[in-house]
């Protein structure tokens, strides 16, 4: 069940990194955090206010929300995971998506904050999963900086980075607010009316308050809410896994989003794949199976 979780996130996720792109360059990425914000919030709080004490929630709740010292450490969580997401759209503004994506999703973070931080067990198949997954990411990226300036290479991989370090190292410590703290819909509240806030502050942090309702028309909205969508099921569904995965498997796993970013690009867009992609597929496919049958 949790891998299953952990593919429908990835799923979603990878259509979001690809489809936040085309918003960006249409809708100032901080208008665009903050309305998608609104929409998940919004979700989360009906899902958590008006269901959390029915049967099919029974086990997405653990202790109903608090004003306590773990709320406030889930918000400062919280921020510090959005910083990933800020890297990661100012990384995409000034550089291929082929290029911050697969340095984005690098996992040494993640790892290293779940082994000495979290305390979880390292196994030697986590070991071949992440060389096997860096060494596809590694060729994914290769292939990206091909059609790249220098100037273009160099910002995306420091995006990249700044991005793998806030997400990689904030996701390994959800397994606090997830397992022990408030469960996943709880948690998936204080995170998305976080983010909501968040982007908030930076509209009025970069003086874009006056220009909110330029971007409410109606095909504003339909992007707000195809990205709200993909935002409450991928962090759903990632959130729900971390009751049946330990948090080096989820993340390891996560990074099939990467696999299938590139076969959709394939399948619906008529992407040709070079010989590098291929081989970068492949390796990341290998770790996915080592991990699972490790599982």
């Amino acid at each position: 069940m949790g891998i299953l979780f952990v593919l429908i996130g990835a799923f979603c996720f990878a259509i979001s990194n690809a489809y936040w792109k085309k918003v960006t360059q249409t809708i100032p990425y901080q208008i665009g955090m903050f309305y998608r914000g609104i929409f998940a919030s919004v979700v989360f709080a009906i899902l958590y206010f008006g269901f959390r004490h029915a049967t099919f929630f029974k086990y997405w709740v653990i202790e109903d929300l608090t004003f306590n010292t773990h709320f406030l450490l889930s918000i400062a969580l919280s921020v510090f995971n959005i910083f990933g997401l800020l890297f990661f759209l100012r990384g995409i503004q000034k550089a291929p998506v082929s290029i911050v994506v697969p340095v984005s999703a690098l996992k040494v973070f993640t790892i290293l904050t779940a082994v000495f931080v979290v305390g979880e067990v390292w196994k030697m198949p986590y070991l071949y999963a992440f060389v096997l997954s860096t060494g596809g990411l590694l060729l994914l990226y290769l292939d990206g900086s091909e059609h790249a300036s220098a100037k273009e290479q160099k910002l995306g991989v420091l995006y990249g980075l700044a991005s793998s370090f806030f997400w990689g190292s904030s996701y390994a410590l959800y397994n606090f607010p997830i397992t022990k703290w408030w469960g996943p819909l709880g948690f998936s509240f204080i995170v998305e009316t976080t983010a909501m806030l968040f982007g908030l502050v930076l509209i009025i942090k970069d003086g874009l308050l006056s220009q909110l309702l330029q971007y409410t028309k109606s095909i504003h909205i339909q992007t707000y809410v195809v990205q709200g969508l993909l935002l409450v099921a991928g962090g759903l569904a990632i959130n729900m896994s971390y009751g049946y995965l330990p948090v080096m498997v989820i993340n390891i796993l996560i990074i099939s989003s990467q696999l299938l970013s590139v076969l959709l690009g394939f399948m619906f867009f008529k992407e040709r794949l070079n010989t590098k992609q291929w081989i970068g597929l492949i390796l990341i496919m290998m770790s996915f199976f080592v991990v699972a049958t490790a599982v």
